[in-house]
């Protein structure tokens, strides 16, 4: 099989006998009321190798308590989110690892053997990116972002623009060692950092269409502040941070969104109700990064 960058798989169902051990990293700080459904998700997979390494940036709630209970090795960080990301890959002993955040849910017990065997079906493989879905009884905030999210990520895809398989991902451990992992002086986007030094060292990426659940994005006003933190990010590094051209992220938002938003109420998805109020927060939030000057050159 040629290499290419990106592959789309679906769901499968495998016998198999490989096994290499999962390390599950996970950045922390308060999440209290999530990360036990992420922990009983884990180790209720049909896997028989598997450790969880939490790095915690000194939570207030009981998060560390929660993590503990559930067997978790416990490391503490507050430099970067880049920098304890990669804490918990030193502290790991895994082949695989999942570079995990403590509010996604594994949907049903044999999905991380079925994600792992794919690392030996493709030629130079790094990573297997699945795709990220709502909770089923998730807010209309969730449901419309994680909508479009998947029409931008098929868009990407089909027109081979952009990088792919950063942050809730599997890895192989041997790539993301080769390459350095991640960048420590990051707070945010080191997961777009590591997938474009990835990229750029030839590795490839499956698209993995048996979703994870992602509960996150629950109301607009958090989708605000997430948006928020990440155009203080970008400001700081120029627009070539995103690794798309204002034209792309334009096209993005406001057509591939309103497209979707007309079809999707079409089909009776009443969420979509609220995009033009998402987009108009978001745009408010990144309106910044839309002026500013180039400060790096990442050619995707």
């Amino acid at each position: 099989m040629t290499a290419d960058y990106i592959y789309t798989i679906d769901k499968h169902i495998l016998n198999t006998s490989y096994f290499p051990k999962v390390s599950f990293c996970i950045p922390t700080k308060n999440e209290a009321g999530f990360i036990e459904d992420c922990l009983k998700s884990i180790l209720t997979q049909n896997y028989p190798d598997v450790e969880i390494i939490i790095v915690d940036a000194y939570s207030t709630d009981k998060t560390v308590d929660i993590a503990k209970q559930y067997g978790c090795n416990v490391y503490y960080d507050s430099i970067s989110l880049g920098n304890s990301r990669q804490i918990s890959i030193n502290k790991s002993t895994g082949d695989i690892l999942a570079i995990w955040d403590a509010d996604i849910i594994i949907p049903h017990c044999n999905w991380l053997m079925n994600a792992v065997i794919l690392f030996k079906k493709f030629n130079n493989l790094s990573t297997v990116w699945p795709k990220p879905i709502s909770p089923d009884r998730g807010s209309w905030a969730q449901k419309c972002y994680f909508a479009h999210s998947k029409l931008i990520f098929q868009d990407r895809i089909k027109n081979k623009r952009g990088v792919f398989g950063g942050g809730n991902s599997l890895f192989l451990r041997a790539s993301v060692e080769s390459v350095g992992g991640f960048d420590i002086t990051y707070n945010f986007g080191e997961d777009m950092i590591l997938a474009k030094r990835l990229k750029d060292s030839g590795y490839s990426v499956v698209y993995y269409n048996d979703s994870i659940v992602h509960n996150t994005m629950r109301s607009l006003k958090e989708i605000y502040h997430r948006s928020l933190w990440g155009s203080e990010a970008f400001k700081k590094q120029g627009i070539d941070f995103y690794q798309q051209s204002k034209s792309d992220m334009i096209r993005e938002n406001i057509f591939l969104g309103f497209i979707g938003m007309f079809k999707g109420l079409i089909r009776g998805e009443m969420f979509w109700l609220i995009f033009p109020l998402m987009i108009a927060i978001k745009s408010l939030a990144y309106s910044g990064i839309l002026f500013a000057k180039s400060k790096i050159k990442l050619e995707v």
